[in-house]
């Protein structure tokens, strides 16, 4: 999801160990964030740097770089992870977002 609202980019853990398992990119557990929601603030578990992003289809892509906070991944009614990716505005500044 894009999130003109969120200055930073957020993974949900599960994905994180996806990174981490396709890439190499070992989450940060030194490196801890606080996130401000609407009516709450958390702590993130960690941070990943330099995960690249991309964006588009066939010859017109975009690879975009961030750095991402990670999150406990929230469990559905069945107990199954729910994945969670946040785009935050620095990823769309440097992917040359511009706000109106």
């Amino acid at each position: 999801m894009i999130d003109t609202g969120s200055d930073s980019s957020i993974f949900s853990d599960n994905i994180a160990e996806l990174v981490e398992e396709l890439l190499g990119i070992k989450i940060n557990r030194k490196k801890i964030h606080t996130l401000n929601g609407v009516a709450s603030k958390s702590l993130s578990i960690g941070t990943m740097e330099d995960i690249p992003i991309t964006i588009g289809s066939g010859e017109n892509t975009a690879t975009i770089t961030d750095e991402f906070s990670v999150v406990p991944a929230e469990q559905d009614q069945n107990g199954n992870a729910k994945s969670l990716i946040i785009l935050g505005t620095q990823w769309q500044y440097r992917a040359g977002w511009e706000p109106l």
